[in-house]
């Protein structure tokens, strides 16, 4: 058996992961869990292991970083003692769930690849930062030195993200365009992706938060834009079922907006019906909160167009907040409601909508939960293909995207997780890299090449 160390133990791990923990002790995958968490939270998870049904076996409070490494993080010597002392301890059978914020992932996902530890990485796996600005030129250097180290060590690496195991995006989307790829040999012609996130941020709160720091320089794409990102890296990667020989070119121009836009596209007297009169804070260079681009893939040998489309990853848009301070131990602090619609096209042969959506249920005083809706339509061109429909059109309700990251949070834990290994996200990480890059240079195309 192993022992399980989670380290960041906030809102999301205690709400949502504890039933699988206890899950995989019962069934004797684990002995029991732990947890590694900074001296400046322990009141904060003091109050919340006491309304917990499991406890961890230890708890080790670890000094706030005061030295940081090149690029603005705590160096490794703020941690590595404690993961060495518990490897000692539990003669090295252990996993490592790493569920902080992400300035600190990428510490202890290069300790954990180093040393050979097992682990899982909360999405996205890293935002490599110089100087206090984000440096997504970075991101596919590390990435393959990290998939180098891993291979070398034969030990595997996974990252937690809601589309590996979902019922609507995975089982039903992917599924119904790859089986069709695969019969009529044909590429995807176009995919359209729209998140809207529904994220509502007051002015004081960009420079203020440690969670979703935009005061660090990264934004929408490296917050939640990375779900959609790999769902949209996923779609895309399909192109590999009829080309699978050919180097895919990837190009992006984009656009974005910052939260000194904001006063600006919010109008004052919105901002004024939650209290937010203050002016936002200029002495940051924020990240994003709204991007939207326009891309192409290729091959690049002959530079012939396989598939074009757009990206739209939008936080300013319908929320259900209506609160001016933070509610405690509510992680919707922002009162975000999503949106996210996928569109695909095989040709003049079938075309896949998505439509997946946020439904709050409003109790007798307050928004009590938050379920998800889907909306699937599927079209073809019954009149040459004899054995298909020209429309399809399924509604789900009750959904809950939780039960997606459940699944890969209990395969990792029963080692048989293989949807979501580092492997399979380098593509994802190097259209973050292109996107990242695109946002610096407005309008003007950026281009790499991607291993999908």
């Amino acid at each position: 058996m192993n022992h399980l160390i989670v380290i960041g133990f906030d809102e999301i791990v205690s709400n949502k992961y504890i039933v699988c923990i206890k899950k995989a002790i019962e069934d004797n995958y684990l002995d029991g869990y732990s947890i590694i968490e900074l001296k400046s939270q322990r009141e904060n998870i003091d109050r919340r292991i006491q309304k917990l049904y499991l406890k961890p076996e230890t708890i080790y409070y670890i000094p706030d970083p005061q030295e940081t490494n090149e690029y603005g993080w705590a160096i490794e010597r703020d941690f590595s003692p404690i993961l060495n002392k518990i490897l000692i301890k539990k003669k090295g059978k252990i996993k490592v769930y790493i569920a902080t914020e992400l300035k600190a992932h990428e510490g202890y996902f290069n300790y954990c690849i180093r040393k050979g530890i097992p682990s899982l990485v909360e999405k996205p796996i890293f935002a490599p930062m110089k100087n206090g600005e984000f440096v997504p030129e970075l991101i596919v250097p590390t990435m393959m030195e990290w998939l180098d180290i891993s291979k070398k060590t034969k030990v595997e690496h996974s990252v937690m993200t809601l589309s590996r195991y979902h019922k609507i995006y995975n089982d039903i989307g992917i599924e119904f365009i790859k089986k069709r790829m695969l019969k009529t040999n044909s590429p995807l012609t176009s995919l359209h992706l729209r998140h809207a996130g529904g994220v509502w941020n007051l002015s004081r709160e960009y420079s203020m938060r440690e969670d979703h720091p935009y005061k660090y320089g990264y934004g929408m794409l490296m917050h939640g834009g990375y779900h959609y990102i790999d769902i949209f890296t996923q779609f895309l990667g399909l192109n590999r079922l009829v080309y699978p020989e050919v180097e895919f070119e990837f190009s992006i121009a984009a656009f974005s907006a910052y939260p000194i836009d904001q006063k600006g596209r919010i109008s004052e007297q919105v901002c004024a019906m939650i209290g937010d009169n203050e002016k936002i804070d200029n002495t940051y260079k924020y990240g994003e909160t709204d991007i939207t681009g326009a891309y192409c893939l290729k091959n690049k040998k002959n530079g012939r167009v396989i598939t074009l489309g757009t990206i739209s990853l939008e936080q300013t848009t319908p929320s259900v907040r209506k609160w001016n301070e933070f509610p405690q131990d509510v992680y919707n602090k922002n009162g975000r409601t999503s949106l996210v619609e996928i569109e695909v096209q095989i040709g003049t042969l079938h075309s896949l909508n998505i439509m997946c959506y946020d439904v709050p249920r409003k109790g007798e005083k307050e928004i009590e939960r938050i379920d998800a809706k889907a909306k699937v339509l599927m079209r073809s061109n019954a009149s040459l293909l004899k054995d298909e429909e020209y429309i399809i059109e399924n509604t789900y309700d009750g959904l809950f995207h939780s039960d997606s990251n459940k699944a890969l949070m209990l395969n990792w834990l029963y080692n048989k997780e293989e949807k979501s290994l580092l492997e399979h996200h380098v593509s994802v990480m190097a259209v973050i890299q292109a996107i990242g890059i695109a946002l610096k240079k407005p309008g003007e195309t950026v281009t790499c090449d991607i291993k999908i």
